[in-house]
């Protein structure tokens, strides 16, 4: 990944308004927790959502809201230029807190997109990857296209598509997915969250949303109990295409 320009948030917020007002409003809203100091959180409000959150996402950012009260240091935000046409995994370093990257341009990959969950992407133009997979948020100003789309990130993050969806799958285990336009899947697997499109939603085939994962998955992508197994999925989806996930 390669970071090629440093942006304060004023910057950013100027660059994403130019491009659309309503992903402004978006990204606004949404990181606005990210940008807060520890003196504007009461220690109770911000245990009570800190308890929202995974163990290790809590600890990381209850350690980023300490770094923020003592050294005034607001996540880093990055401009990225993306020169592969293969895959990208954009994941944080070892001395990195959260942070924020924009690519201003469109991502044509033939292979995955990865997000881990520390990393917030915005993207000024389309989307199309073979596998999109987001732990972190991703907002993007144009429309999506993938074979799998998978966001997993106990409920604290989403992805944000001002376009339209087109995907074989559309897939949620904890995570806000949304569309400004229309979402167009063959297939659709909803577990803790919401898949919504704005506009309308067409899924050809197959859709779970919170039902019995037992009685429309295959055995291989759930755990012992039943349930949907995240870890399983991941490389069931690199083998076999979508069809395969269901009964």
């Amino acid at each position: 990944m390669k970071r090629t320009e440093k942006l304060t948030r004023e910057q950013l917020n100027q660059k994403v308004k130019k491009t659309s007002e309503r992903l402004y409003a978006t990204i606004d809203e949404s990181l606005e927790l990210m940008f807060t100091s520890g003196d504007d959180w009461d220690q109770d409000s911000l245990s009570e959502f800190l308890e929202m959150m995974d163990a290790e996402t809590a600890d990381k950012m209850r350690e980023t809201a300490l770094q923020m009260d003592t050294d005034n240091d607001d996540p880093e935000i990055f401009i990225m230029k993306n020169e592969s046409v293969t895959s990208l995994n954009l994941v944080t370093e070892p001395a990195d807190g959260f942070i924020i990257i924009l690519i201003e341009d469109d991502i044509h990959l033939t292979g995955n997109l990865f997000i881990e969950e520390y990393v917030t992407l915005i993207v000024t133009g389309h989307i199309k990857a073979k596998n999109i997979i987001v732990n972190g948020s991703l907002f993007s100003s144009g429309s999506l296209s993938c074979n799998v789309l998978f966001g997993a990130s106990a409920n604290d993050h989403q992805t944000y598509i001002q376009g339209n969806i087109n995907t074989s799958l559309i897939a949620e285990d904890g995570h806000y997915t949304v569309s400004e336009g229309k979402i167009y899947s063959q297939y659709l697997l909803s577990t803790h969250n919401t898949i919504e499109g704005k506009s309308g939603r067409l899924i050809e085939n197959k859709a779970l949303e919170r039902g019995n994962e037992a009685s429309v998955l295959i055995p291989e992508i759930l755990d012992e109990n039943g349930y949907f197994d995240e870890v399983s999925f991941l490389k069931y989806i690199e083998i076999k295409e979508p069809e395969y996930l269901f009964l």
